[in-house]
């Protein structure tokens, strides 16, 4: 009965709820859209560049191979040069140097041109691994980073932000800023080393000719300062429509069964083509911008040659400059000219790296609003109390007006006290969204509350540890999340250095280890996806085996046994009592049995303590919990 087995406190409210009656907060607008953006943000450059100075063997690496590859590039035009004036345009000069004919001459300067480009060739192959073996290592510790940041945020980071989000961050965000490490830097440094160098080299052909062409770069600002900021909002554009895409995706995948048999697959698949349609859209966008962009530099390029060989040929007609030199000035112009529009190219990467980690940035920067305080110390391991031998003894919970919500303009629980003494039973009873796992969730610090003390064993729960706390709290839930892997390693995914013996152990004393023996291969059967190869109660079986062997002082059950059928139930209820014994429990109610044996039974409505008592107790005074309790008892003598 709905009475009796909770749900969401907020539930009504729009965005649902998760982990039981958490809000979902929207995303806000500036959560959705970014802050406006910066083309080049020289703050997000430089945090990736402390990525980059953790490998700085690479880095010499490839800024060696950078100047080698710009200096085979410069000096290829040069011998191209040197070649034509001393062979062809004047042979005397090599006949008397040499005393050979001019076409020896032209066969050397081919066997250095040979010789130069498989030095290229040998110098750019062993460049590209420096670079890839770069970028993995930063993608690495970026990666990394990102998911040992994630796992210390806060629940309400989650509840208002959609999985797809986060998961672009680590993917496509994280891709374009390997595009940057691996393409951007060393190609800029390659290519900015060749314009100064081809720049050198066509001042001493000819610098009235070289300043001429110098001249026009102001023309190739302005041009570059013209798109820009066109082609950064549409690239940030584009990644936040495949961020809306990947996040309806993974809503989709998520909750397919329920989109199946609600049969919304059409209308699902017509709200993603609508999504695909705008990303396309945006792409398109982008891509008319950059359409229009690069084919400048190429019209730009093609001026500046007009212009080498009007003013390069009257110099040459006057005797101010030789053919040879206008040659070697042109193949120059086409080097430089060639970078130019590389570096362009590159600029349209670097805005989509600036975008990505800008993203990224974005989500490392986020502070989990749950912490540890600076004076915070570990919760001590009592012993002892009611303990069995060798079992920690149980967690005085104590509540003092406690005041909470979700969205803290919207409480939930409004002034709640209560205590739960060492080794007794606690138990939450209330309608839906009456606040029973917003007290769940307070406990184990998932979420802060605004007001009042919650007091673990005397102490204000803000002054321990986290870690501490979590290693002596055990949460079993109605929909438990069982990772991927075999069903022995999802038991000891509380304590990973339990042995075999102890998993089989905790299993023995659940009296479920014949029932999870009996799977295709036991205890090493793989659980699947969110455990989707195991039944729903054999799923809580092995939730329950994973507490048990995490030996808590606090077993926290929120609609624990929900998904157990009846005879399962039974099996399993007299290890349930040997699991509590000695320990504190706090159950948010599910089945009668246990809530008639609890030390305290709390009855919520609307986030207040209406009543209090024991089972005999509350029944006796014919309040609410009576009232809940006939309905419970009728439903059942129904279902029978």
């Amino acid at each position: 009965m709905s009475d009796l087995h909770g749900g969401s406190d907020l539930g009504s409210l729009r965005g649902g709820a998760v982990g039981g009656d958490a809000l979902v907060i929207a995303p806000t607008p500036k959560e959705e859209e970014g802050d406006k953006f910066r083309p080049i943000d020289w703050a997000i450059c430089r945090r990736l560049w402390d990525y980059m100075v953790r490998y700085p063997r690479l880095q010499a690496l490839i800024a060696g191979y950078a100047v080698l590859i710009a200096g085979v590039h410069s000096l290829t035009p040069l011998v191209m040069t040197e070649t034509i004036r001393r062979t062809i345009e004047k042979p005397e000069m090599w006949v008397g140097m040499t005393g050979t004919s001019p076409l020896t001459g032209v066969l050397v300067g081919a066997g250095l041109l040979v010789l130069l480009s498989v030095a290229y060739y040998v110098i750019m192959g062993a460049r590209m691994r420096a670079v890839a073996r770069l970028a993995e290592w930063v993608v690495f510790d970026i990666r990394h980073d990102i998911f040992e940041h994630v796992q210390r945020l806060d629940m309400r980071f989650f509840d208002r932000t959609k999985v797809g989000r986060i998961l672009s961050r680590g993917t496509s965000d994280v891709r374009a800023v390997r595009h940057a490490v691996a393409e951007v830097i060393p190609r800029t440094l390659i290519h900015g080393l060749m314009m100064l160098g081809l720049l050198i080299i066509m001042l001493v052909y000819d610098w009235p000719l070289a300043l001429t062409i110098a001249a026009l770069a102001p023309l190739l600002y302005v041009i570059n300062n013209l798109f820009r900021r066109r082609m950064g909002h549409a690239y940030r554009s584009v990644q936040e429509s495949f961020s809306r895409i990947t996040a309806n995706l993974a809503e989709t995948v998520s909750g397919i069964r329920v989109t199946q048999a609600f049969a919304r697959e059409p209308m699902n698949a017509e709200m993603f083509r609508g999504l695909c349609l705008a990303h396309r859209d945006k792409n398109m966008r982008a891509a008319r911008i950059h359409g229009l962009y690069i084919p400048l530099f190429d019209v730009s390029s093609q001026i500046v040659a007009v212009i080498i060989i009007t003013f390069g040929g009257w110099r040459v007609a006057t005797g101010r400059m030789d053919v040879a030199d206008l040659i070697g000035f042109l193949l120059c112009t086409g080097g430089f000219f060639m970078s130019v529009v590389i570096l362009a190219e590159l600029y349209n990467t670097t805005l989509q790296a600036m975008a990505g980690g800008e993203r990224i940035f974005a989500l490392l920067d986020t502070k989990p609003k749950i912490v540890d305080a600076d004076d915070a110390e570990d919760l001590q391991e009592e012993r002892g109390d009611g303990a069995t031998e060798g079992q920690r003894a149980g967690m005085r919970v104590e509540f003092e007006n406690v005041t909470f919500g979700y969205d803290p303009k919207r409480p939930v629980l409004h002034g709640v006290s209560f205590e739960a003494p060492p080794g007794s039973v606690l138990a939450l009873v209330g309608h839906t969204g009456s606040g029973k796992t917003s007290i769940v969730n307070i406990i184990a610090r998932l979420y802060a509350h605004q007001g009042g003390r919650v007091l673990i064993d005397g102490v204000p729960i803000e002054r321990i540890t986290l870690a501490s706390l979590h290693r002596q709290i055990a949460l079993v839930l109605q929909d438990n999340f069982l990772f991927d892997g075999t069903v022995g390693e999802n038991i000891r995914f509380a304590r990973p250095e339990a042995s075999e013996d102890e998993v089989r152990a905790a299993c023995r004393e659940l009296d479920c280890l014949d029932i999870l023996e009996r799977l295709p291969r036991g205890l090493d059967t793989p659980v699947g996806e969110r455990g989707g190869n195991l039944s729903l109660g054999q799923r809580q079986l092995v939730c329950f085996a994973r507490a048990m062997i995490a030996d808590p002082r606090l077993l926290m059950l929120d609609e624990a046994t929900s998904a157990v059928d009846t005879f399962t139930e039974f099996r399993i209820q007299r290890a349930l009592e040997r699991l509590m014994e000695g320990r504190t429990c706090v159950i948010v109610a599910h089945r009668l049995s246990t809530i008639r044996r609890a030390s305290q039974i709390l009855v919520l409505e609307r986030g207040e303590v209406v009543e209090r008592g024991t089972h005999r107790e509350l029944i006796e005074a014919g309040g609410r919990y009576e009232t809940l309790y006939s309905e419970f008892v009728r439903l059942s003598e129904g279902r029978r």
